[in-house]
C-alpha cells in the first residue's frame, strides 16, 4: 500500500497547470494531501459520536435545525502537510453541513486560533454520496479560474485522537475573517457580511428574511434589507448596478447552469453570502458548497411548477433523454403536467432559460441583456469550463486520488469504514471501482455533454472556444477592486480581436 502511495505521489508532484497564476492561497497542499490530527478528551469524542447520531427521518423533518451541533474549544489540532508540521493548541472543534448530516460521515468545522495557510477557518466534508471525490474540489478550482471571488479546495485526512476516520474535501469559509483577509477592508469589524444557507431568497422584497448576518456581534440585518429592497425595486441591468456588482452575479449564474448547480441561487436560493464592498459600496455575491453538483441529485420535478420560460423561449429543440435521464436519480416526471414548455426528462439538456425558475432579477439582468449575458458564459467555457481543460485537470486529480480513496474505502476489523460514526445514518459504499465510474459516467460526462448544449445555445463554434481557451491566461480575483471595466463595447471588441478575451 505504502509502495503504491508513493508511486502516485511521485507521479503527481507536478502542480496542476489548470490552476497555475492564480496566486491562491492553497496552492502548496495542490495534489497533496493535509493530515490533520485532532486530540479531544475522550469524553467528547464519545459525545461528539453520541450527537451525530441522526437519522435520515430527522433530516426529512425539519433538516438541519433538528440535528444538535457538537462543539468543542480548546482542541489540539496538528497539520502535517509537505513536509511541514504546524501545531494549534486552542482550536474550535464542531460538527457542520446541512442535510449532509444524514450520513454515516460526519462533516466538521474547525477554527483556528492562528492561521493555516493564511485562513482561520477551514471546513472538512466527506461529501460521502460524490463517490468520485472531485465535485466540491472541481467547482472551487472552476470558480478560481473564472476569476471570481471564491472558496479554494483541496483534500485532508482526518485522524481523531490517533484514529484515522478518513478523507475530506478541505475547504476554507467565507467568514468575517476570510473577508478580511481577502478584500483587506479598513474596518475591523465586518458587518455587510450575509450568509444565505436556509432556502427561498430570490431577491424579492422580504426575501432577505431568509439570509442572517454573518458577525453574531452585530445581527442587524438593515442594511441586507435596504439592498434587497432597492434591487427589488429595479427596472434594468443598469439600475441594479447601482447596488451590486452584476458582472460577478452574472458569471457565477452561468457556472451554475454549467455545473449543473440545483443547490445555489436559480432553484433553492440559498448556499452563498453577500458582502458590500467597501472600495465602491456594491454587494458581491460569494458561492459556496458544491456537492451537489454535475447531475448529482438532480429531478425533474425541481421544474413541476414554473411554466413557460420567462424569456419567452420555446425549449423544444433543447430537450430529449438521450437515454441518460434516469442516471440523475428521483423522480423523473413533471407532477401535474405544469409544464407547459415541454422540457423534456434530462436536465442536462437544459437552456439557462429552461433552468432557471423565472426569477424576475434574472429577467432584468439576463434576457433584457442577452448579448452581455452571452459574452459571459463565452467567458466561462474559454477561461474554465469546456473538456480540453478539464479532462487533463482531472486525469491529474484522479490519478492522485486514487491511493487515498482506497485507504477510505479500506474497512476496519470490525466491517466500519473510516471515519462512518452516524451508526443511524444512511450507509454510503465506497470503492476504488465507484469512484472511477462516477468520475467517467458523470463527472466527464455531464462537462461534455454541457459544453455542447452551451455552444449550440448560443451558437459558439466548439473549435473555436477549445482554440481561445488554449491562450487564455487565467488571471483571480482581484479582490482590491476600485472601479468597474465598460462592458458596453465588450461584444464588438471581442468579434473584431478575439485575443482581447486574454484579458477578460
Amino acid at each position: 500500500m505504502k509502495s503504491l502511495l508513493l508511486f502516485f505521489l511521485l507521479i503527481t508532484t507536478v502542480f496542476s497547470e489548470y490552476l497555475s497564476g492564480l496566486n491562491r492561497t492553497f496552492d502548496e497542499i495542490e495534489l497533496k494531501v493535509v493530515d490533520l490530527y485532532v486530540t479531544l478528551p475522550e469524553a467528547e469524542v464519545n459525545n461528539l459520536i453520541k450527537i451525530t447520531q441522526i437519522t435520515e427521518a430527522t433530516i426529512k423533518s425539519g433538516g438541519a435545525r433538528n440535528a444538535k451541533d457538537f462543539e468543542y474549544e480548546g482542541a489540539v489540532i496538528v497539520a502535517k502537510w509537505n513536509g511541514q508540521e504546524k501545531t494549534f493548541e486552542n482550536a474550535k472543534f464542531k460538527t457542520g453541513g446541512m442535510y449532509a448530516r444524514a450520513n454515516d460521515k460526519a462533516a466538521f468545522n474547525i477554527k483556528l486560533d492562528k492561521k493555516f495557510l493564511g485562513r482561520k477557518n477551514i471546513r472538512l466534508r466527506p461529501d460521502p454520496k460524490d463517490k468520485s471525490h472531485l465535485r466540491s474540489k472541481l467547482c472551487c478550482d472552476i470558480a478560481n479560474r473564472i476569476g471570481l471571488p471564491s472558496i479554494q479546495a483541496s483534500y485532508a485526512r482526518l485522524y481523531m485522537n490517533g484514529e484515522f476516520w478518513g478523507l475530506y474535501t478541505l475547504m476554507d469559509a467565507v467568514k468575517t475573517s476570510w473577508i478580511r483577509q481577502t478584500f483587506n477592508p479598513s474596518e475591523t469589524e465586518i458587518k455587510t457580511l450575509y450568509q444565505c444557507k436556509n432556502g427561498g431568497f430570490n431577491f424579492k422584497s422580504g426575501s432577505y428574511s431568509k439570509c442572517v448576518n454573518a458577525n453574531d456581534d452585530y445581527p442587524s440585518m438593515d442594511a441586507f434589507k435596504k439592498f434587497v429592497e432597492n434591487v427589488s425595486k429595479c427596472k434594468t441591468s443598469e439600475e441594479v448596478e447601482r447596488f451590486m456588482d452584476v458582472d460577478i452575479f452574472l458569471k457565477y449564474l452561468a457556472f451554475e447552469w454549467l455545473i449543473g448547480s440545483f443547490d445555489h441561487f436559480t432553484i433553492y436560493g440559498h448556499n452563498f453570502n453577500f458582502y458590500k464592498r467597501e472600495t465602491d459600496g456594491k454587494w458581491v455575491i460569494i458561492y459556496y458548497d458544491y456537492d451537489n453538483t454535475f447531475g448529482h441529485g438532480l429531478k425533474t420535478n425541481y421544474w413541476a411548477s414554473k411554466g413557460p420560460n420567462q424569456d419567452g423561449s420555446n425549449s423544444n429543440n433543447n430537450t430529449g433523454n438521450n437515454g441518460r435521464g434516469g442516471m440523475w436519480g428521483g423522480n423523473m416526471g413533471f407532477g401535474g403536467g405544469n409544464n407547459n414548455n415541454n422540457r423534456g426528462n434530462d436536465p442536462i439538456q437544459y437552456s439557462f432559460a429552461d433552468w432557471e425558475l423565472n426569477i424576475p432579477i434574472i429577467k432584468t439582468i439576463v434576457y433584457q441583456n442577452k448579448d452581455r449575458f452571452k459574452e459571459i458564459v463565452r467567458h466561462v467555457l474559454v477561461s474554465a469550463f469546456n473538456p480540453d481543460l478539464l479532462n487533463s485537470h482531472i486525469e491529474k486529480l484522479h490519478n492522485f486520488l486514487i491511493p487515498y480513496v482506497e485507504e477510505d474505502s479500506t474497512p476496519d476489523k470490525n466491517g466500519i469504514l473510516p471515519g462512518r460514526i452516524n451508526r443511524k445514518g444512511i450507509k454510503i459504499t465506497s470503492s476504488v471501482a465507484e469512484f472511477e465510474n462516477d468520475i467517467e459516467t458523470s463527472i466527464k460526462y455531464w462537462i461534455n455533454t454541457k459544453f455542447e448544449v452551451a455552444c449550440k445555445n448560443y451558437d459558439f463554434e466548439p473549435n473555436d472556444i477549445i482554440n481561445a481557451s488554449k491562450e487564455y491566461i487565467p488571471k483571480p480575483y482581484d479582490y482590491s477592486y476600485s472601479s468597474p471595466k465598460s462592458t458596453k463595447t465588450l461584444p464588438y471588441i471581442l468579434v473584431l480581436f478575439p485575443l482581447f478575451q486574454l484579458q477578460y
